[in-house]
Parts: structure tokens; sequence; C-alpha cells
């Protein structure tokens, strides 16, 4: 059964600058994350904290699909209780959390990133289930749709896809809709205006079930149309931008 996860999540996604490659800017994330879990604000107010890079186990079933090769891309997200374990708390005024992301500086953290709070629509959910394969997809809001329109369709697409036969092949699927309860405190501390985007989650046990998903011939077909109705296929005319990839995930914090 799907629901909308009550608890409050943040997510950023920090694009790589074209002066760095993808293994040196995924270092400098991790050590960021690292960093920022040291520290006692972070520790005592957020649940979870994750450095999300990028492998290339589904490289081929990406192209599969339709979507174009990603650009060097690095997730960060946070779990935490309510808005008060950041706003009342005042971590995101904490100063040595500002001086750690003006640092960041250095290496276009924050320059290339959209981050927001999300509303996370949760689809498949089985956490007893070791994960060992994750795949993120961030998909801009193409022009022709609203956000919430584009939400919608997007939520109907995944729906249409947990139907399937293969849904317990997922360990986690889930679907990141943003929210602006966090943009004026995320601008004050550097960040631009987030983008229209969504977030798409999906995890499984381990590689041959996420394969098993996206080679199952409904979910293919589905993909593969939904990929290029809604104007994400790399073959079309003017490609609205969308970056999807197989990851690797590190979890710096677990208050679970």
């Amino acid at each position: 059964m799907s629901s909308l996860t009550p608890r409050t999540c943040f997510i950023g996604i920090h694009m790589a600058p074209p002066d760095l490659s993808r293994e040196e800017f995924e270092r400098k994330a991790g050590a960021l994350g690292d960093a920022i879990a040291a520290l006692p604000i972070a520790q005592k107010n957020l649940l979870k904290l994750d450095i999300i890079s990028q492998n290339t186990l589904m490289d081929e079933h990406m192209k599969g699909v339709g979507l174009p090769v990603a650009a060097p891309t690095v997730v960060m997200s946070a779990e935490y209780e309510s808005l008060d374990h950041l706003n009342g708390a005042s971590m995101l005024k904490d100063p040595a959390l500002q001086k750690l992301l003006t640092e960041s500086d250095d290496f276009g953290f924050r320059k290339h990133a959209t981050a927001f709070a999300a509303d996370v629509y949760t689809l498949v959910d089985a956490p007893d289930i070791n994960t060992g394969l994750h795949v993120i997809c961030v998909y801009s809001c193409p022009p022709q749709f609203s956000t919430d329109l584009f939400g919608q369709k997007m939520k109907e697409l995944m729906e249409n896809i947990a139907s399937q036969s293969i849904r317990d092949k997922f360990s986690h699927y889930s679907l990141w809709l943003q929210n602006d309860a966090v943009d004026k405190h995320l601008q004050a501390l550097g960040y631009p205006a987030p983008k229209p985007l969504l977030v798409v989650r999906a995890d499984s046990e381990h590689l041959d079930h996420m394969k098993e998903i996206f080679e199952h011939s409904d979910v293919a077909r589905m993909l593969k149309e939904g990929i290029r109705d809604l104007g994400f296929h790399r073959d079309s005319d003017d490609p609205t931008e969308a970056c999807c990839f197989s990851a690797d995930v590190a979890t710096k914090i677990n208050n679970y």
C-alpha cells in the first residue's frame, strides 16, 4: 500500500562543475558529508544523512529505456522528525554548518545544486530486506506541465509499475516531491532557488532483482512510453533534463 511519509525530508541534487572529475567531486562531497555528520547539532537533530553517488551497474538498462547518460551528480538526503529539528533548533543557522557549506564552494557544491524539503510518496517499503542496489532518477519538470500535474503523472506511472508482478523485487520505491518549507533558509545559506523537479528512488535487494524490474516486458514498455511522453527520451528534439543512475549510498548518520 502506498502512503505519504509523515517524516520530513530534505534532498540536495549537486551537479559536478565542468572542471572537476566525477571521482574528485564524489570524494569531496563524501568528505563534506563526514564533516556535517560529525557536528553535534547534526547528530542531535537528524535521523538520517545519506550521501548518494553514481555507479555504472545499471547504465545499459537506463540507455535501453531511452534515458540519457547521467551527468556527474551527488545526492545528499536527510531525514528528521519535524521542521522544528531544523528551524527550532536553528540547525540551518549553526555557524559550524555555515562554515562547512561556505568552504564547499571551493568545489561548487552549492552553485550547481537544487535543494529542497520534500514530501515523500512511498509505494513500496520493506525495511526487513537488506538493500544492495539503489536507483536514483532526477527529472526536471517538462515545460508543458505544471509541477503538480507533472508529479501526478509520475505518480501514476510509478503506481502502474508497482502494480506489476515484479513489485516484490523492490525493497523500496518512492517519489520525492518538492515543498517550499525550507526554501528561504536554504537560500540564506547560499543555495540558489530550486529548479522545479522531482526525484524517484528505487531500491532492490540485489542487482539481479533490479534488472528483472527493468526487463519485465510491461515495465519496460511503460518506462519507454513514459520517458518519451514526458519528453525525457534522449532522442527527443528538445529533451527535458533527466539524470538517472544506479547508486552507492553512504549513510553518515542513522539514528533510527
